[in-house]
């Protein structure tokens, strides 16, 4: 772990050096390259910039569970965004639960996989042969039928991600599964506890449900996206990258820049997103990135990004 004592502040007199010192980009998505469904002015040009111009190796990594890498890969091609061409350049937490679960040889035969979570969770699971539940039987509202709830004794996870058809008794099933049957595992696609949408407001994100279950089975989760560094550890080893000249651009100080720094990679935070300038380089800064920006267009030759 590198912790950083003072961030530095991305300039036109430090920013060709600071360029220069960077083989591989690995960037963040929301809240970085696009706020919901429109992109930050300028990430077009930028990564294409660092792509086509400089050279450099650009990768994806997201915290949102509800896409599938492709469905990322086809949301970064809808931008106009033309530096990304295969799936293998595109890492979410969906796909680390996967990986985790092949890593700790989870009994795929004879073990299913319970799912807080959307369609791009569930399909990354089928796509490595997971057996997956996500819809339960609805039942009458109250507490007297919800105590009801039957649950599979063959669950051997509960994988939890972002959920707009969060209900409470999948919430129940969930707990359920943890609390009574033995064994069973915790997981947790990220910690995020908002997600950004337009007009600089937010949203409830995976963390949030992650913390009822949590408060409730008074289990802690194994936790796959960032902060964690599974997936960069994953990232390193497969496009044998030199940490020294490996830069994570994020937007949040808590998963973005901690994964960096739990990681031993650089780290740059934008501003666009969640954590704000007062948030680093005082007596109170949990965590500082080793360079900050307002955002990704600064690192554009022609911007200038001194106020």
């Amino acid at each position: 772990m590198n912790l950083v004592s003072y961030s530095i502040k991305i300039n036109q007199e430090n920013k060709k050096s600071f360029i220069d010192s960077i083989d591989t980009f690995i960037f963040d998505c929301d809240g970085v390259l696009w706020i919901a469904d429109t992109i930050v002015p300028g990430a077009i040009e930028t990564l294409n910039y660092l792509r086509h111009t400089l050279g450099k190796k650009i990768l994806f990594v997201t915290n949102n569970s509800t896409k599938t890498r492709q469905q990322f890969l086809d949301k970064i091609k809808s931008f106009g965004i033309d530096v990304c061409s295969s799936i293998d350049q595109v890492y979410g937490s969906s796909y680390g639960a996967a990986i985790y679960l092949n890593q700790i040889n989870f009994p795929k035969e004879t073990k299913k996989v319970f799912i807080i979570g959307e369609q791009g969770l569930e399909k990354e699971l089928n796509d490595q042969n997971f057996k997956t539940i996500k819809e339960i039987n609805r039942l009458k509202d109250g507490l007297e039928s919800v105590q009801n709830t039957v649950i599979d004794q063959d669950v051997g996870a509960v994988i939890v991600g972002m959920d707009t058809q969060l209900t409470f008794q999948k919430a129940t099933y969930a707990h359920m599964c943890i609390k009574e049957i033995k064994d069973c595992l915790f997981i947790a696609t990220n910690p995020d506890t908002s997600y950004p949408v337009k007009n600089e407001k937010t949203l409830p994100g995976a963390g949030s449900i992650v913390a009822m279950i949590q408060t409730s089975t008074q289990v802690k989760p194994i936790t796959i996206g960032k902060p964690e560094t599974l997936l960069l550890d994953v990232i390193l080893k497969k496009e044998n990258l030199n940490p020294d000249r490996t830069l994570f651009v994020g937007d949040r100080l808590d998963t973005d820049i901690a994964f960096a720094v739990n990681g031993g990679i650089k780290s740059l935070l934008v501003l666009t997103g969640i954590s704000k300038l007062n948030e680093i380089n005082n007596i109170d800064s949990k965590i500082n990135p080793n360079y900050y920006t307002n955002t990704i267009a600064d690192l554009l030759p022609s911007n200038n990004n001194n106020n």
